[in-house]
């Protein structure tokens, strides 16, 4: 009850109807759950293991050390190090020195995004005003490492496509979040192809010289993580800009090798997919033989 918010009170609560079978019944569904919920846990931990095996193997496949990613509470730099124009003090953490040192030790050339770029911008800044049918809008939501989430895209008027511009997305392009959780990537999918994407978001695409699977593998591996979280800015909620994104640093080995790479990582992801859809089945399973459970006791 409510308008504004609505809410519910303790009598509202106390007049709720339930079955109540027989005890031993009663025992038998909460056992039943709990195994299930047991099973979903194991399922949801080997997923897991799946995601981390993939920033590892991307590392050791680039014959790059991940350094110690630990903050010093108390570090020094000569004022010769101080040449970037940053002066707060996280931008100096040691770790990130080592992480250039472990970088440099690539077993290949090391170049800045940008020498592989050849469209990038911002996305629209729109009201949130959606419809049941229009043009379909990525949100910051929609965007996860390596994949798109496209079950709840909202949309927005067909007579709102002005206002939109260039903001629209084809299939290889590549997403990447530019504030809130910044950093996340991800190259668009066939099915998303002419979806419109929001302001925290900027689109870019490269030229043929690269694999763009693996440039997204390698924007969502931990060592690049730990460069983008470096360059934000902004005290509020920190963001990153155009610049941050085409100077970033990307190992090139061989294009075989990039591609090599980016295909058994989306076995792995495929693998965890799965995993995870046997997971939530676990628990549905389980729902469905509890609902006979308690239809058969009230007989």
């Amino acid at each position: 009850m409510g308008g504004a918010q609505p809410n519910i009170s303790p009598n509202s609560i106390e007049e709720i109807k339930i079955p109540v079978p027989d005890i031993a019944t009663q025992n038998k569904i909460v056992a039943i759950m709990q195994s299930a919920y047991e099973k979903k846990a194991e399922k949801e931990q080997e997923t897991e293991r799946v995601f981390n095996s993939i920033d590892d193997y991307i590392l050791g496949e680039l014959e790059i050390k991940m350094p110690e990613a630990e903050d010093k509470e108390c570090f020094s730099i000569s004022s010769q190090e101080i040449d970037s124009g940053r002066l707060d003090c996280y931008y100096y953490q040691p770790k990130f020195k080592e992480g250039e040192k472990s970088l440099k030790k690539a077993g290949c050339r090391v170049e800045p995004l940008k020498n592989y770029i050849t469209k990038i911008h911002y996305g629209a800044s729109l009201k949130n005003i959606y419809v049941d049918e229009g043009i379909p809008l990525l949100r910051i939501q929609n965007l996860k490492p390596n994949r798109i989430i496209l079950d709840d895209t909202v949309k927005i008027s067909e007579a709102r496509r002005k206002e939109l511009g260039n903001a629209f997305v084809n299939e290889g392009d590549l997403l990447i979040s530019r504030s809130g959780s910044v950093g996340i990537v991800s190259v668009v999918p066939k099915e998303a192809e002419g979806f419109a994407f929001g302001s925290f978001m900027i689109k870019f695409c490269l030229n043929e010289k690269i694999d763009k699977d693996f440039v997204a593998l390698w924007l969502n591996n931990k060592l690049s993580q730990l460069f983008i979280k470096r360059e934000k800015i902004g005290a509020i909620q920190g963001n990153i800009t155009i610049e941050t994104i085409e100077n970033l640093q990307i190992p090139t080995p061989p294009l075989v090798t990039q591609k090599k790479l980016a295909g058994e990582v989306k076995e792995r992801l495929a693998q965890a997919k799965k995993i995870n859809a046997e997971a939530k089945g676990e628990v549905e399973k389980a729902k469905i033989l509890i609902e006979n459970l308690i239809l058969n006791s009230l007989k």
